[in-house]
C-alpha cells in the first residue's frame, strides 16, 4: 500500500506517505514480535537485505545512466552521439524491464533528451560564424508531455527573442536538425526548424497565433495546438519562459479550445457498445489493439484541453491531474482512476517497446495483443478505457459551462 502511495496515485493521501509507512512499519513489527519473537527479527533481517540488494542495483543501473547523459556536455563525434544515445536506450530498457516504473523511465529520458538538445545546440552554434540572438528549442507531443522513448517521433519548434537575418535562423535549423539525426534522433520531418511554420521570433510567433484567432482556420489552429504539449529542450529559459506565457495566452482562448475539445470528444475510448474491444480487423496488426488510437491519444488531448481550459500551465500528465485537482477543476476519484489509467498504458507502450527493432515508429509498435493478456490485466486494461471515456464526458461537461 505505501508503495502504491508512493508512486502518486492516490490524490487524497500522497502527502502522508512517508509517515504512513513508518507507523504502519512499528505496528506490525509490533503485532509480529508479540507472536513470534524470534522469526520476526529473522524475517526483518532477510527483508532488509534483499532490499539493500534491489537499492544497489538502482543506484548502479541510475548511476550508469547518468554518466551516459553527462557525457553528451563534450561530445561531438558522429560515432560517439549515436552509440551514446543506443547505450543510454538500452540500459533504460533494462531498467524498466527490472522495476517496471514508467515514471522513471520517462524522468531519466527526458533528461538525456534536453542533454542531446543542449549539446546538438552547442555542435550547431560552431558551425556559424555569425552571433545568434538569445533562443529556445522547444519539443512537442510525447516528449513535450515528457514521455519520450526513442520510438517517438519528435517534433521541434524553434523561437528567439529580437531582429535575425532569415538566412541565418535558416542555417541554424539546418544544423540543428542535422546534428539531431546524426544522434539518431527519430524526427516528424515536416514539424522542425527547417520548416517556416515552426521558427519565428516571438512578434512571428504572436503574429501567427493574432491571425490564426481572427482566421479561425481549422487546419492552422490543428498545428499550433501541438503547443499545447510543449517542454523547452535547450537554449535560453527567459525566452522560453516568454514563448510559454505567449502559447498560454492564444492557445487558453475560446476557439482554441474548442478545436481541440471538439477533436477529442471525436476519438474512441476503444471499447464498444456492448463492452468489447475495438481489435484491428485487418493489415498487418489484425486482432491488436492500438494504444496510440485509443488510449495515449483521447486522454493526452483530454487532459490537455481541461489544463488549458483552467489555465494549468504544468508539463506531463501526472502534473496536469494534480494541478487540476488543487484548483477543484477535477475531483479526485476521476484524477485518480485518470492517473492509474496512464500507468496502465505506459507499462503497455514500455512493454511493447522493449522488443521493438530501433528505427521503428511508435505507431507501427503499439498494438496490444490482447488474447495474451491475463484475466486480471484484460480487466485492468478495460476499467483504464473505459476512465478514458468518462474523462471525455466530463471535458464535455466542463466545456459546456465554460467562459
Amino acid at each position: 500500500m505505501a508503495l502504491l502511495l508512493a508512486k502518486g496515485e492516490d490524490f487524497a493521501s500522497w502527502r502522508g506517505v512517508e509517515e504512513f509507512a513508518v507507523s504502519y512499519r512499528e505496528a506490525a513489527v509490533r503485532l509480529a514480535s508479540r507472536r513470534h519473537p524470534e522469526g520476526i527479527a529473522q524475517l526483518l533481517e532477510l527483508t532488509e537485505d534483499l532490499l539493500s540488494v534491489v537499492e544497489r542495483e538502482n543506484n548502479s543501473m541510475s548511476e550508469g545512466l547518468e554518466r551516459l547523459t553527462k557525457e553528451l556536455s563534450s561530445a561531438g563525434e558522429q560515432s560517439q552521439l549515436r552509440t551514446l544515445l543506443a547505450d543510454f536506450y538500452d540500459r533504460a530498457y533494462r531498467h524498466f524491464g527490472r522495476f517496471g516504473s514508467p515514471i522513471a523511465m520517462f524522468s531519466m529520458t527526458e533528461t538525456f533528451l534536453s542533454a542531446l538538445g543542449d549539446c546538438c545546440l552547442r555542435l550547431a552554434r560552431q558551425q556559424i560564424d555569425a552571433p545568434l540572438p538569445p533562443l529556445a528549442l522547444l519539443v512537442m507531443g510525447p516528449a513535450g508531455r515528457r514521455e519520450a522513448t526513442r520510438f517517438c517521433r519528435v517534433q521541434l519548434a524553434l523561437v528567439w527573442d529580437g531582429e535575425a537575418p532569415e538566412a541565418l535562423m535558416v542555417q541554424l535549423g539546418e544544423e540543428l536538425v542535422t546534428w539531431l539525426r546524426v544522434c539518431g534522433v527519430s524526427l516528424e520531418e515536416t514539424i522542425t526548424p527547417l520548416n517556416p511554420d515552426w521558427r519565428g521570433s516571438l512578434d512571428q510567433w504572436q503574429t501567427r497565433f493574432e491571425a490564426a484567432a481572427a482566421k479561425k482556420d481549422q487546419r492552422v489552429l490543428i498545428e499550433l495546438l501541438r503547443l499545447a504539449d510543449r517542454t523547452a529542450l535547450a537554449g535560453d529559459s527567459a525566452v522560453a519562459d516568454s514563448f510559454g506565457n505567449l502559447c498560454q495566452q492564444y492557445l487558453g482562448q475560446r476557439d482554441f479550445i474548442a478545436n481541440l475539445v471538439e477533436r477529442c470528444l471525436l476519438l474512441s475510448n476503444g471499447v464498444g457498445m456492448m463492452g468489447s474491444l475495438k481489435l484491428e480487423k485487418s493489415g498487418p496488426h489484425r486482432g491488436g489493439f492500438s494504444l496510440l488510437d485509443h488510449a495515449f491519444l483521447p486522454l493526452a488531448a483530454a487532459v490537455a484541453a481541461l489544463s488549458l481550459m483552467h489555465g494549468v500551465n504544468l508539463v506531463g500528465t501526472p502534473e496536469r491531474l494534480r494541478g487540476l485537482v488543487r484548483i477543484s477543476k477535477l475531483d479526485v476519484d476521476l484524477a485518480e482512476r485518470t492517473l492509474h489509467a496512464w500507468y496502465c498504458f505506459s507499462e503497455h507502450r514500455l512493454v511493447l517497446e522493449q522488443t521493438a527493432m530501433p528505427g521503428l515508429d511508435c505507431r507501427d509498435i503499439l498494438y496490444l495483443p490482447t488474447a495474451a493478456l491475463g484475466a486480471a490485466e484484460s480487466e485492468r486494461l478495460r476499467l483504464s478505457l473505459e476512465t478514458v471515456g468518462d474523462l471525455q464526458r466530463y471535458l464535455q461537461v466542463s466545456f459546456g459551462a465554460y467562459r
